[in-house]
């Protein structure tokens, strides 16, 4: 069985239950600004495009979205399913 972990449109997930939560609508750039991390760094994760994350970065974005490590990174195994 194949398993990785996956990123793929989790800043978009999570933009959107901010949104909700605060009516605030920010953008992946403006996310990237708050965070201080690249808006490449941002836009590579939400594509699930990412290879080498900076955990600093990832820290940081997790503060300003309000959410664990684990609502951006998730373990999938071979038939999409997450656990």
């Amino acid at each position: 069985m194949y398993s990785k972990i996956s990123t793929f449109g989790r800043i978009t997930i999570l933009l959107g239950k901010q949104q909700a939560a605060t009516g605030e609508r920010m953008s992946p750039r403006r996310l990237a600004e708050k965070a201080g991390v690249p808006k490449d760094f941002v836009y590579r994760l939400d594509a699930g495009e990412a290879r080498h994350v900076d955990l600093d970065a990832l820290a940081r974005l997790c503060a300003a979205l309000h959410c664990d490590l684990q609502d951006i990174l998730v373990w999938e195994h071979d038939h999409g399913e997450s656990i």
